[in-house]
Protein backbone atom coordinates (compact mmCIF):
# COMPACT_ATOMS: atom_id res chain seq x y z
CA UNK A 1 0.00 0.00 0.00
CA UNK A 2 0.93 3.59 -1.02
CA UNK A 3 2.47 5.58 1.69
CA UNK A 4 -0.05 8.04 1.14
CA UNK A 5 -3.06 5.57 2.01
CA UNK A 6 -1.89 5.43 6.00
CA UNK A 7 -4.99 7.65 6.66
CA UNK A 8 -6.96 5.03 5.14
CA UNK A 9 -8.17 1.96 6.65
CA UNK A 10 -10.21 -1.04 5.14
CA UNK A 11 -13.01 -2.28 6.91
CA UNK A 12 -16.49 -4.54 6.69
CA UNK A 13 -18.20 -2.46 4.04
CA UNK A 14 -15.57 0.19 3.28
CA UNK A 15 -13.24 2.59 5.29
CA UNK A 16 -12.03 4.69 7.88
CA UNK A 17 -10.14 8.11 6.85
CA UNK A 18 -8.38 9.57 9.41
CA UNK A 19 -8.69 13.64 8.31
CA UNK A 20 -7.43 16.98 10.03
CA UNK A 21 -10.33 19.26 9.68
CA UNK A 22 -9.49 23.03 9.39
CA UNK A 23 -13.02 25.72 10.04
CA UNK A 24 -13.67 28.97 9.38
CA UNK A 25 -11.42 29.00 6.37
CA UNK A 26 -12.37 31.25 2.64
CA UNK A 27 -12.98 27.77 1.13
CA UNK A 28 -14.27 24.39 1.71
CA UNK A 29 -12.14 21.66 0.05
CA UNK A 30 -9.98 18.65 0.51
CA UNK A 31 -6.58 19.69 0.73
CA UNK A 32 -3.16 17.49 0.83
CA UNK A 33 -1.94 14.91 3.22
CA UNK A 34 -0.43 15.80 6.78
CA UNK A 35 2.41 13.42 7.33
CA UNK A 36 2.88 14.83 10.82
CA UNK A 37 -0.88 13.34 12.10
CA UNK A 38 -0.96 10.80 9.28
CA UNK A 39 -4.30 12.49 8.35
CA UNK A 40 -5.85 13.94 5.01
CA UNK A 41 -6.18 17.85 5.67
CA UNK A 42 -10.31 18.97 4.41
CA UNK A 43 -10.57 23.02 5.06
CA UNK A 44 -14.41 23.85 5.66
CA UNK A 45 -16.06 27.53 5.88
CA UNK A 46 -18.00 26.51 8.61
CA UNK A 47 -17.49 27.32 12.50
CA UNK A 48 -16.85 24.64 14.92
CA UNK A 49 -20.12 25.24 16.43
CA UNK A 50 -23.28 23.87 17.15
CA UNK A 51 -21.80 20.85 14.86
CA UNK A 52 -22.11 22.65 11.63
CA UNK A 53 -18.13 22.16 10.93
CA UNK A 54 -19.23 18.71 11.32
CA UNK A 55 -22.12 18.65 8.66
CA UNK A 56 -20.42 20.73 6.18
CA UNK A 57 -17.90 18.33 6.38
CA UNK A 58 -19.90 15.43 5.70
CA UNK A 59 -21.15 17.72 2.94
CA UNK A 60 -17.49 18.22 1.44
CA UNK A 61 -16.93 14.43 1.51
CA UNK A 62 -20.13 13.77 -0.19
CA UNK A 63 -19.56 15.69 -3.13
CA UNK A 64 -16.26 13.99 -3.79
CA UNK A 65 -18.02 10.32 -3.17
CA UNK A 66 -21.60 10.57 -4.03
CA UNK A 67 -22.34 7.25 -3.91
CA UNK A 68 -21.59 7.42 -0.16
CA UNK A 69 -24.51 10.48 0.20
CA UNK A 70 -26.44 9.69 3.39
CA UNK A 71 -24.25 6.96 4.46
CA UNK A 72 -20.72 8.55 5.84
CA UNK A 73 -20.66 8.82 9.61
CA UNK A 74 -18.10 10.31 11.81
CA UNK A 75 -17.14 7.49 14.05
CA UNK A 76 -14.49 9.78 16.07
CA UNK A 77 -13.53 13.35 17.03
CA UNK A 78 -17.04 14.78 16.54
CA UNK A 79 -15.31 17.66 19.01
CA UNK A 80 -12.21 17.03 17.93
CA UNK A 81 -9.94 18.84 14.55
CA UNK A 82 -8.18 15.34 14.29
CA UNK A 83 -11.32 12.90 12.65
CA UNK A 84 -11.67 9.39 12.47
CA UNK A 85 -14.90 8.85 9.09
CA UNK A 86 -16.75 5.70 7.99
CA UNK A 87 -16.76 5.70 4.27
CA UNK A 88 -18.96 2.77 2.79
CA UNK A 89 -16.59 3.00 -0.45
CA UNK A 90 -12.99 0.91 -0.98
CA UNK A 91 -9.64 2.36 0.05
CA UNK A 92 -8.73 2.41 -3.75
CA UNK A 93 -11.38 4.14 -4.78
CA UNK A 94 -10.71 6.62 -2.11
CA UNK A 95 -6.87 6.64 -3.38
CA UNK A 96 -7.80 7.38 -6.63
CA UNK A 97 -10.42 10.32 -6.40
CA UNK A 98 -7.98 12.15 -3.38
CA UNK A 99 -4.83 11.38 -5.59
CA UNK A 100 -3.17 9.74 -3.07
CA UNK A 101 -1.60 6.91 -5.41
CA UNK A 102 0.66 9.27 -7.29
Amino acid sequence: MHKNLTAVEETDGGSYLRLKVETNRNESKIGNMDIWRNAITVSVTSAPISGKANMELVRVLERMFPEAKGRIVIVKGQKSGLKKVFLPVSPEIIADRLGLNQ
